[in-house]
């Protein structure tokens, strides 16, 4: 029977999370500096949208994945220690 292979993460993940980490030292060094709440609806500061949204979609990928794992898994060792018993 096919077993999932157990990755840590994935390459894409990987692209996603290192991309998001250099956005924020880019955006940080470069033109970004919030003071107040009014200063986020500066045009200046939706760059700061970028790297978040980039963020969340590794977060999502990586929990997600796990979360589905997870639950495969725990069905297929029931499966097999039914199998076992009987």
């Amino acid at each position: 029977m096919f077993e999932p292979k157990r990755e840590f993460i994935t390459t894409s993940e990987t692209i996603l999370f290192v991309s998001s980490f250099f956005m924020w030292i880019y955006i940080a060094q470069t033109f970004v500096f919030i003071d107040s709440f009014q200063s986020l609806f500066f045009p200046q500061s939706w760059w700061l949208m970028l790297p978040i949204t980039t963020f969340l979609l590794f977060l999502r990928s990586f929990i997600g994945r796990r979360v589905d794992l997870s639950f495969g898994w725990n069905d297929d060792e029931k499966v097999e220690s039914d199998q076992k018993r009987s």
